[in-house]
Formats: C-alpha cells, structure tokens, sequence
C-alpha cells in the first residue's frame, strides 16, 4: 500500500536551487505515483546567531511503499551523498547543502529514538508551511485541529518569496 508523504527540503550552501532540484530528482525514485513539487522559495535564516547566506527551500510530495524508518534512512543517505555533514559538533543550526526533513507520513503520528512524526517543528516553520500551502492548501498535521492558514499566522514572521520553479515546466 502507497503512503503519501511530505518531505521538506532546505539549502543555503552551493547552488542551492540546484541542489533542491537534484534532491526532489532523486527522491522521485522512491514515489509510486508522480511527485507533486512546490516553487523554490527564498527565505531567511531562523534560528542562527551569525549572520548566514539565505535558505532556499521547497516542500515535495511522494507515495512510498516502505516505512517510515527506512525512508529516513533513504533520505539520510541521499543527504550524505549530496554532500551534507552530519556528526556531533555539528551544530542545530548550521549552513549546509542540503537538508531534507519528513514533515508528514500518512498521518502518522509515531515516535522513536530517530524519528518524530508528523515533524515536531514543521508547524512553526514559515519555510515549510508557505510551500505546503502550495501544493496542498487544505493540510492539517494529523496531531492538530488548525489550518495551514492558521499556521503562517502563528508562525514566527520570515521574509519569503517565491523564486522558481522546483521542478522546471517543459
């Protein structure tokens, strides 16, 4: 059985709107219908104490036959080889080429030591919310009564803007 899942990605490293596409390419092979993609959009950084290039993010929706733990591992693997550093002096929040986070699995609300579903902060994230609104303006995180709608306005305020497309037309 297919599960539709929201994948958040983000870059503020390289070329970033180059690398978005790559990751949504390569995450295409793992959906059983047709990935379904927002605009990139540019935003700027939350959460850093120095100053950092700005985000460029986009929000993708695939079907995938395998469970969540191990689509996690997927997109882990996919972030090293697209050249992400991950270890234990990397900071929470730190510039990187790539970073793509599961927001939504079906619904599921489901917690491990790896893994916390829906996203714990997606909710929060201006970045993550105004390309889900894109494609899927009628989202509710399973786990919460309040529109995406309601969201943006709850969310901290982030200078954002659409710039291209994800995926290119033609």
């Amino acid at each position: 059985m297919s599960i539709g899942v929201f994948l958040a990605l983000g870059s503020n490293l390289g070329d970033s709107a180059a690398i978005l596409r790559l990751a949504s390419n390569e995450l295409s092979v793992f959906s059983k219908t047709e990935l379904i993609a927002s605009s990139i959009w540019k935003s700027s950084p939350e959460g850093f104490t120095s100053e950092v290039p700005e985000f460029f993010n986009a929000v993708i929706y695939i079907t995938v036959e395998m469970p969540p733990e191990v689509l996690l591992d997927e997109v882990l693997l996919l972030e090293k080889k697209l050249g992400r550093m991950r270890g234990k002096k990397t900071k929470k929040y730190s510039s990187r080429l790539i970073d793509i986070d599961i927001i939504d699995y079906g619904g599921l609300i489901y917690k491990s030591d790896k893994l916390t579903l829906p996203h714990p902060r997606a909710r929060y994230r201006q970045f993550v919310l105004r390309p889900l609104i894109e494609i899927k303006p009628d989202f509710c995180f399973p786990d919460s009564s309040d529109s995406l709608n309601q969201l943006v306005v709850n969310a901290e305020p982030n200078r954002m803007e659409p710039i291209s497309q994800l995926i290119p037309l033609g």
